[in-house]
C-alpha cells in the first residue's frame, strides 16, 4: 500500500504564515466612569448658577467686600457655590479683599440644600423574582411606559454686616432653584431625554426633532420671559467685559456703607 505523501512547504511559504500571524491581532477600548456621573454634576451646577444669579447683590456695589464661607465647608459642591457667588459680586460691582481686615463688609454665606433628587413612574410590570419548587427565576421589566426625572436643588442664603462696628447692612432673602432632567421609555424604545440641561430632546444621547411645535413655542417663550426678568442682574452663563473700577480714594469707592431699605420676605422662626 502506497504512503500518502504531506505536501511539503517550502520556506517561502513559512515566512508568509509567520508574518501573516504577526500581523494579526484586534484592539481593545478601555471604558470608565466616574464616581459622579455627568448628568449629576450638570444638574447640581445648573441649579447652583441659576440660585446665585437670583441673588441681588447690587446694593453692595463699590464696596470691598470679604465673602465668609466658612460655613460651606462641609457642604459638597460648596467651592462651586463658592466660586459663583465671588462672580456675582464682581459682575454686581463689589471689590473682593483677600481677607477680613482689609473688608469693610463681611458677607456671610449659608447653603440649606445643594443636592439631588429622582422619582420613577412605571406603567407595566415591575422587575421581580419569582421561586417554583425551590428553584428562583427573574422576570424582567415588561414596561409600557416608564418615566425617570432627576432634579438639582440649590438653597443659598446671605447676609452682610460691617466689619468694624458689627452692624446689619443687606439681606438676601432665601433663593431656591430646581434644575430638571427627564427620561422616557415608550413600549421599551428609549430613552427619550429632556430638562433644563438638554438644548432639545435627545434619544439615547442623540438629538432627535420633535414632531409637534406647540409645545417647543411654549417652551421658547417661558426661555424668553425667564431671560427678560433676569435682564436687569447678571448671566453668569454668558460673557461680559466688565467696566473699569473707580479708583481708590474717588467719591465712588469711598462712599459710606448703607443698609438696604427695601423690605425682604422671610420665613417665621419656629
Amino acid at each position: 500500500m502506497p504512503r500518502s505523501r504531506l505536501p511539503r512547504f517550502g520556506p517561502l511559504t513559512a515566512i508568509a504564515v509567520l508574518v501573516a500571524l504577526a500581523l494579526t491581532g484586534c484592539g481593545t477600548t478601555r471604558w470608565s466612569d466616574s464616581k459622579r456621573t455627568a448628568t449629576e454634576q450638570l444638574l447640581i451646577s445648573d441649579a447652583v448658577e441659576r440660585a446665585v444669579m437670583h441673588v441681588d447683590m447690587r446694593p453692595l456695589a463699590g464696596q470691598v467686600v470679604f465673602l465668609d464661607m466658612a460655613v460651606l465647608d462641609d457642604v459638597q459642591d460648596g467651592k462651586y457655590l463658592t466660586s459663583a457667588l465671588r462672580h456675582q459680586l464682581l459682575a454686581s460691582g463689589c471689590r473682593l479683599a483677600p481677607d477680613k481686615d482689609t473688608a469693610s463688609v463681611i458677607v456671610e454665606a449659608r447653603a440649606g440644600t445643594i443636592g439631588t433628587d429622582r422619582n420613577e413612574l412605571l406603567f407595566g410590570m415591575p422587575a421581580t423574582s419569582v421561586s417554583f419548587m425551590g428553584n428562583g427565576t427573574s422576570v424582567p421589566e415588561l414596561a409600557l411606559f416608564k418615566r425617570t426625572d432627576q432634579r438639582g436643588v440649590a438653597k443659598v442664603n446671605l447676609f452682610a454686616y460691617e466689619r468694624a462696628s458689627g452692624r446689619p447692612v443687606w439681606q438676601s432673602g432665601l433663593t431656591r432653584e430646581d434644575s430638571m432632567t427627564r427620561d422616557r421609555w415608550m413600549a421599551g424604545a428609549g430613552p427619550f431625554q429632556d430638562g433644563d440641561i438638554h438644548d432639545r430632546m435627545e434619544l439615547a444621547g442623540e438629538r432627535v426633532r420633535l414632531p409637534w411645535r406647540r409645545k417647543q413655542a411654549l417652551e421658547d417663550e417661558r426661555a424668553e420671559a425667564a431671560a427678560d426678568a433676569m435682564a436687569e442682574r447678571t448671566d453668569l452663563r454668558h460673557e461680559k467685559v466688565f467696566a473699569t473700577l473707580p479708583p481708590a480714594g474717588s467719591p465712588a469707592a469711598e462712599r459710606p456703607v448703607t443698609a438696604d431699605e427695601r423690605p425682604v420676605e422671610l420665613p417665621p422662626i419656629r
